[in-house]
């Protein structure tokens, strides 16, 4: 199995500059656990967008996850974020996101994770209607300090579909509290969006609780 998912992702790393997309972007995300019992926790996040092939940044955003471990291996996940974005016309909106979810370890073997998440968000933006997004992923990787993973996420909206997001990388746990993912995703888009999207992704996550 872990040959499979090694296999797997290398080969959408390979393929990625065939797949046909018209901006390279970077997704850079920062996670810290600030509050943790046996049951909940509270994470600070972080992330920044940059656009137009490295050279700009598109989005900057801010906020707080929390976790509420439930019977089942199942976790309700609430949060709040804030974030500054640049609009098609090149000027910078604010927008605020509150969102709600359940996710759950669907399988667990032999160092093989699977689990899943499904979210609602309600974006609030000046200048524009309220509206609502529907999210769900499916992700894989290892247990193992050093592993890939493979990630598959959807999007809808009240129109139906909106975009998907499909990508692979490296996970590595170089301590106890800390472990840092290096990426890579293929966010498809519908067409009244926008254009696809090669995406290099990080994300850094410190859990000073784990020591």
């Amino acid at each position: 199995m872990r040959r499979t998912l090694r296999r797997a992702a290398l080969l959408l790393l390979a393929a990625a500059p065939y797949l046909p997309a018209g901006e390279v972007w970077s997704w850079h995300a920062v996670d810290l656990t600030v509050l943790k019992s046996s049951r909940a926790e509270v994470v600070l996040h972080g992330r920044l967008r940059t656009g137009r092939d490295f050279t700009t940044a598109q989005q900057g955003r801010t906020g707080v996850i929390s976790r509420f471990a439930m019977p089942r291996r199942v976790s309700l996940i609430g949060g709040y974020y804030y974030g500054r974005e640049e609009d098609s016309a090149e000027d910078w909106r604010n927008l605020h996101r509150v969102f709600g979810g359940l996710e759950t370890l669907v399988y667990r073997t032999g160092g093989i994770a699977v689990d899943t998440r499904g979210l609602v968000e309600r974006f609030f933006v000046p200048d524009r209607a309220q509206f609502t997004r529907y999210r769900h992923r499916f992700r894989l990787g290892t247990q193992k300090p050093l592993g890939p993973y493979l990630s598959s996420e959807w999007f809808f909206d009240a129109d139906g579909y909106l975009s998907s997001r499909n990508g692979a990388g490296l996970r590595w746990r170089f301590s106890r509290a800390a472990t840092v993912e290096f990426g890579y995703l293929y966010d498809a888009r519908r067409s009244t969006v926008g254009e696809p999207r090669h995406v290099v992704v990080t994300q850094f996550r410190i859990d000073p609780f784990l020591r």
